[in-house]
């Protein structure tokens, strides 16, 4: 074997050993699992800022989904409708890390699910009912405003209502609506940062 095919044949070894992993992580991180930050105060006092959470894909759908789950969704309507869509998001996502946080085009909420389809939502006096079941959660920081959404509210098939748990602040469903679940990204399984929080975020 000449030189040069050997150069070319080793060149291609190394790419192989760098492009392989890669491929797998990808396909792993598009259909098995989710690794995200939380940047944003919207979950206190169960998720803060700057730690970094585990999410599952696995079996995860409408029919396993539960009220007080923890999720993570595309925002700005973004959904997965089949596997060419899911490869299109997941390709912007790696290009979006390059960019400045503002520059984006991929963006995504932790939000807890507080209603399933067919499930009436109302909110009124500051507190949360669900199909006339007061909601008393020791989660839950503060009031619950109704922001902009007129209630009660019947949350339609394929999609979910949506809080945060700091309900004052938090921007969810009751000021951008119920979410489609094709734009759910998996469910929070595990604190994974820093070591001193590690663990379940269902307490």
């Amino acid at each position: 074997m000449s030189r040069g095919k050997r150069i070319v044949k080793e060149i291609l070894s190394w790419v192989m050993v760098i492009i392989i992993p890669f491929i797998i992580v990808f396909f792993l991180n598009m259909k098995v699992f989710a690794i995200s930050g939380v940047d944003q105060p919207s979950m206190n006092n169960t998720l803060f800022e700057g730690e970094v959470v585990f999410y599952n894909r696995v079996n995860y759908n409408l029919d396993t989904v539960q009220r007080g789950d923890i999720i993570l969704f595309l925002t700005n309507g973004k959904i997965k409708d089949g596997f060419l869509s899911e490869m299109e998001i997941k390709i912007q996502d790696f290009i979006d890390k390059f960019k400045p946080k503002d520059q984006r085009r991929n963006e995504r909420y932790i939000k807890r699910v507080i209603g399933l389809p067919g499930d009436v939502i109302d909110i009124r006096d500051g507190e949360v009912y669900v199909n006339g079941v007061k909601e008393l959660k020791a989660y839950v920081v503060g009031l619950t405003p109704g922001f902009s959404q007129e209630y009660p509210l019947m949350v339609p098939e394929g999609h979910l209502f949506v809080m945060g748990d700091n309900r004052g602040i938090s921007k969810d469903s009751r000021s951008f609506g119920c979410i489609d679940f094709r734009s759910v990204d998996g469910k929070a399984e595990f604190i994974l940062w820093p070591p001193s929080r590690m663990g379940s975020p269902y307490k």
